[in-house]
């Protein structure tokens, strides 16, 4: 069995381990790229969590906004060394005046907001005439994607398929709550190979590095450590190579304000 509700405020303080240095981030440089499109001089990050993309983007000269539902989170990006304007708040109801952003967006975060729909309302309303809504992120009901996670880890992968949105959903809304030059393009393809026992250093594999992870009581978790545990001995006495492949495509959904 799973949790029902993961408390980001437990693992803000670990949560940057995701973002390890040696990563090339394309996503972030796909957001790079889209707020000079629009020339962008306000941005809102939804599920803005430790501020990670958001102090990326200080480059452009924009103000930054970002929006958590974790005080944790948010106490963290207060570290980040951006001047960031955060507020807690919930993704389907933004606290912002109507008209205000260039750019708004979220990261790996929309399957945390509930009602998906009501997030690009919201978005909608919140942009200005030109501005550009961006939500990047995986979708595990596509094929592409082959992460060991899914594989060892039970209920992870039909708790994902629960939480996403289909892709092709976000882009139906995103028609019918008005954007228009709507797409879906490559934003990054997420290729980590671990052979063997390093799998054991992969950050994601940790209790609270990922909400696919920490989403899991510790039986479940524990249980899937074990079946990892018991193909690596497998693997040693058979004198076998065993590969853990995180292959992930990462898609940015667009749509602009007319």
């Amino acid at each position: 069995m799973t949790r029902s509700k993961l408390n980001y405020d437990q693992i803000a303080a670990q949560y940057n381990q995701r973002y390890p240095d040696s990563q090339n981030w394309e996503r972030g440089q796909a957001l790079l790229a889209l707020a000079r499109q629009v020339k962008a001089q306000t941005i809102l990050e939804v599920g803005s969590g430790t501020g990670f993309w958001l102090n990326l983007l200080d480059q452009t000269g924009a103000k930054l906004f970002g929006l958590d539902y974790s005080m944790g989170m948010i106490r963290h990006a207060k570290g980040q060394p951006a001047p960031l304007s955060l507020t807690h708040g919930l993704g389907t109801r933004l606290p912002y005046l109507s008209s205000a952003f260039d750019l708004v967006y979220c990261v790996d975060a929309i399957h945390h907001f509930g009602d998906h729909r009501a997030f690009i309302a919201e978005a909608f309303r919140l942009l200005k005439p030109g501005g550009a809504l961006a939500i990047i992120g995986h979708d595990p009901h596509e094929g592409g994607s082959n992460w060991y996670i899914y594989d060892y880890f039970d209920h992870v992968y039909d708790t994902d398929l629960k939480r996403y949105p289909a892709g092709s959903s976000v882009l139906q809304w995103m028609e019918q709550e008005g954007f228009h030059k709507i797409d879906s393009k490559a934003a990054e393809h997420i290729r980590n190979i671990h052979v063997g026992e390093a799998v054991l250093t992969d950050p994601f594999l940790k209790h609270n590095a990922t909400s696919q992870l920490a989403l899991l009581n510790e039986a479940d978790y524990r249980a899937g450590l074990e079946r990892i545990h018991q193909a690596l001995t497998e693997a040693k006495e058979k004198n076998e190579r065993i590969v853990f492949s995180s292959e992930i495509d990462v898609r940015m959904i667009l749509g602009f304000k007319p």
